[in-house]
């Protein structure tokens, strides 16, 4: 975040990004997801791996809803030039997951264009003014248990179908943790 890192010595932004990425990130692990990596004040996780999880969707989204209700309180709580404005970005498929690098220097990471729709959706949230964007895969998936706005049909990068996507609002019976 440019206007961030304008207002801020840089460990005084580490201090702030610590403190924002240490409460997303404790929200993924109560949700049993498995975080990838960190790239600025962007999260990279996932679930489905390294165990299966038969649930891997509803807990993407109910965590995807608690992570914007922890940035709500953090926000609240720091000056206007402090606040953080996310977007999450939710897809679900088949996926290649494991240890890729180089023999020197390995990642448990994943790839595929399921990871590449989910990370477009991401982005996406800025040009409809929402939070948390979720494919017509993951809907599919988790339609009796959520309270979405379709939002519209898009083609995104890198894909030749148009997707579907919803804006994530809620899951019925709340989203306490698993």
């Amino acid at each position: 975040r440019s206007t961030l890192s304008e207002s801020m010595t840089p460990q005084e932004l580490v201090n702030h990004l610590n403190l924002y990425l240490t409460a997303m990130t404790d929200i993924i692990l109560e949700f049993n997801g498995t975080l990838d990596k960190y790239v600025g004040d962007e999260i990279m996780c996932f679930w489905g791996a390294p165990l299966p999880q038969e649930n891997h969707a509803i807990l993407a989204c109910k965590c995807a809803l608690k992570q914007m209700d922890a940035l709500h309180e953090l926000n609240e709580g720091w000056p206007k030039e402090k606040r953080i404005n996310i977007g999450i970005g939710l897809n679900s498929g088949i996926m290649t997951v494991g240890n890729m690098g180089s023999l020197g220097r390995m990642n448990y990471t994943l790839m595929g264009d399921n990871v590449n729709l989910g990370a477009r959706l991401e982005g996406t949230n800025k040009q409809y003014g929402t939070h948390i964007i979720i494919s017509e895969f993951t809907y599919a998936i988790v339609k009796d248990q959520v309270v979405v706005r379709e939002l519209d049909n898009i083609r995104v990068k890198g894909k030749n179908k148009p997707v579907l996507i919803y804006e994530l609002l809620d899951v019925k019976g709340g989203y306490e943790t698993p």
